[in-house]
């Protein structure tokens, strides 16, 4: 519901995006919060830049609050396209996410929310799969 709410599916709505979280139960991720954008984050038609600093407010907040079991586990934003595709920006932002960040998991997910579909992925440290 989050991402449907944010569906670019007029002329003049910028891209939207976040977090997003969950947590691990027996190699199965389930992803259950996504964050919303907030005035922080930079935003027009063609991109999208989340502020890294609310960002772990909200990762630190929901971390402490699930008694350490609701952790990051990747990126959502939307594309101004049918059926969206990760652009060049959207596959660097994924591998330094998971370079330059300490993450509890060997996965990072990444999710485009296009006009009609969702396009789903991981990445692993070495390939992003689409699932």
């Amino acid at each position: 519901n989050v991402f449907k709410k944010f569906i670019q599916s007029k002329d003049n709505k910028n891209e939207s995006g976040g977090i997003l979280l969950g947590e691990v139960i027996n190699e199965t991720f389930i992803i259950n919060k996504a964050s919303i954008p907030n005035k922080f984050d930079k935003s027009s038609k063609y991109g999208f830049i989340r502020d890294k600093d609310i960002a772990q407010i909200i990762i630190n907040y929901e971390f402490i609050n699930s008694n350490s079991k609701c952790i990051y586990l990747g990126e959502w934003h939307t594309h101004p396209e049918k059926n969206p595709t990760p652009s060049n920006q959207d596959i660097n932002m994924i591998k330094e996410q998971f370079s330059k960040n300490i993450i509890n998991e060997k996965y990072l997910f990444l999710l485009i929310q296009g006009i009609d579909g969702l396009f789903i992925s991981v990445y692993n440290g070495n390939k992003l799969t689409t699932l």
